[in-house]
């Protein structure tokens, strides 16, 4: 959200980093037959979200609006993939709107 505010699109690209291992580990996962979770698809999502702010950062015109639509779309995926998660999980991790909200407010 920090990375957001501030539009640095290099901690954004260091965040999807940093869940990329998760993603990583979920892959291995699901190559050795086990199944990947909502909470590997949150993981998946919300990188997916800051790669596409990070690139619609750098652009500009036509392909900036691209890639800022494919992040909000990503971040509503993230939402829905932390809900399924959290009743996996048993546990509420609290509201998880406000990825969208900051990536509407670019």
């Amino acid at each position: 959200m920090r990375a957001l505010g501030r539009r640095d699109s290099n901690a954004l690209a260091q965040t999807a980093g940093e869940l990329g291992q998760l993603i990583e580990a979920a892959l291995q996962r699901r190559e050795q037959g086990q199944e990947t979770t909502a909470c590997d698809m949150a993981a998946h999502s919300l990188a997916f979200a800051a790669v596409s702010a990070a690139e619609g950062l750098a652009n500009q015109g036509e392909g900036r609006r691209i890639l800022l639509q494919d992040a909000v779309s990503a971040a509503a995926d993230f939402r829905q993939d932390m809900r399924t998660c959290e009743k996996l999980i048993r546990r509420n991790t609290g509201s998880h709107t406000s990825v969208e909200k900051a990536l509407r407010a670019l």
